[in-house]
C-alpha cells in the first residue's frame, strides 16, 4: 500500500489474480464460492461498498471469472500502468482545489471491478475514495482524464462533504460533474469537449452534436426537474441506463450542461471557492447559471 503525501494506493488486483490461479483445475461451479472467499473476503470494507444491497456479488458467475482470468497478463499491465498515473493526477487535483490535509489523503483502490464502471468516487468506511477497475480501463496509460475528473470528487468531499448530499438530486449532480470534468479540462487543456465528458474515449461527436441541437428542449427540461431528487429524474440526466423520464434526451446530457454552467461560475469564482460552497449555495448557483445558459461551443 504506497503512501505519498496525499495519495494512499490499495491494489486488490494480485489477489484476484491469485484467487484466479488457484481456482484453475478445480471445478468451474466452485469458482464464484472461492472467488468471495479468497478475493472479496480479504478486503471487506471494499467489497461492502460495491456490494451493499447484494445485487453485484450475485452476478459472478464461473465463465465471468474465466474470461477475466483469460485476460491476467492485460490486467496487471493495466493496474501497473494506472498506478503510475495515480501520483502526479492526484497531486494536480489536490493543487487545483487547494486540498493539503496530508492527515486525510485520497485513498485509490484499484481492482478487478467485474463491469460495474471503469472509475468510480464512493463512501469507503466514512470517507470517499476513488475505485478504478481495471478490466474496463482504456489501453494503458491513457486514463489520465478518468483519474483527474474521480480524484475531484474525492477532493471535492473532502471540503463540502457531497457524500452527504441527495444521491439522486438534479442540482447537485449537474454540479459535482460539471466541477470534476472542470478540473480535468483545466489540468488536461487542449482537448475537445467530448474527451472531457468520456473520459477520451472516440466515438462521441455525434452525442455532443445532438445535445448542442437539442440544447433549449435539455435546458427546458432540466429547470423543470431541477429540484427532484429522485433515481428516474437522475437517470435521465445522468446515467447509461434506460429511465421512463428521459424520451429520446441524449443520454448523459446533464454532464454537459453541468459542466457548461460550471465555466460560467468560473468566471467570477476560483476552483477551491466553488469546491467548498454547501448545497444551498450549490443549488441557488446552479439555478441562476441555468438563466439563458448558451449553447457551449
Amino acid at each position: 500500500m504506497p503512501t505519498t503525501n496525499l495519495l494512499r494506493v490499495r491494489d486488490l488486483v494480485p489477489d484476484f489474480l491469485a484467487c484466479i490461479e488457484e481456482c484453475t483445475g478445480t471445478p468451474a461451479a466452485t469458482w464464484p464460492d472461492r472467488w468471495r472467499s479468497r478475493y472479496l473476503d480479504r478486503h471487506p470494507d471494499v467489497f461492502r461498498a460495491l456490494d451493499r444491497d447484494g445485487s453485484w456479488s450475485g452476478t459472478v458467475t464461473a465463465d465471468v471469472l474465466l474470461g477475466l482470468g483469460d485476460r491476467a497478463a492485460d490486467l496487471a499491465a493495466r493496474a501497473e500502468a494506472v498506478r503510475a498515473l495515480l501520483p502526479s493526477g492526484v497531486a494536480a487535483v489536490c493543487d487545483a482545489m487547494a486540498w493539503s490535509n496530508q492527515a486525510d489523503p485520497v485513498e485509490c483502490v484499484v481492482l478487478v471491478g467485474l463491469h460495474r464502471a471503469n472509475g468510480w468516487a464512493d463512501d469507503l468506511s466514512g470517507r470517499f475514495a476513488l475505485f478504478l477497475a481495471v478490466e474496463q480501463l482504456g489501453a494503458p496509460g491513457d486514463d489520465r482524464l478518468l483519474i483527474l475528473h474521480e480524484a475531484a470528487h474525492v477532493v471535492h468531499d473532502r471540503r463540502a462533504g457531497i457524500r452527504t448530499w441527495p444521491d439522486h438530486g438534479v442540482a447537485n449532480g449537474l454540479f459535482t460533474e460539471g466541477l470534476a470534468t472542470q478540473v480535468s479540462a483545466e489540468l488536461d487543456p487542449g482537448r475537445t469537449d467530448e474527451d472531457y465528458l468520456w473520459f477520451g474515449r472516440p466515438g462521441y461527436r455525434g452525442w455532443l452534436d445532438e445535445c448542442r441541437r437539442r440544447w433549449p428542449e435539455i435546458l427546458d427540461r432540466i429547470r423543470v426537474d431541477l429540484g427532484a431528487d429522485d433515481p428516474d429524474h437522475h437517470a435521465a440526466y445522468f446515467l447509461m441506463r434506460e429511465s421512463p423520464l428521459a424520451g429520446d434526451l441524449p443520454k448523459r446530457c446533464g454532464y454537459l450542461v453541468g459542466l457548461t454552467a460550471v465555466r460560467r461560475l468560473r468566471e467570477r469564482h476560483s476552483l477551491p471557492e466553488v469546491a467548498g460552497w454547501p448545497l444551498p449555495r450549490v443549488r441557488a448557483e446552479i439555478s441562476a447559471a441555468l438563466v439563458d445558459l448558451p449553447v457551449p461551443a
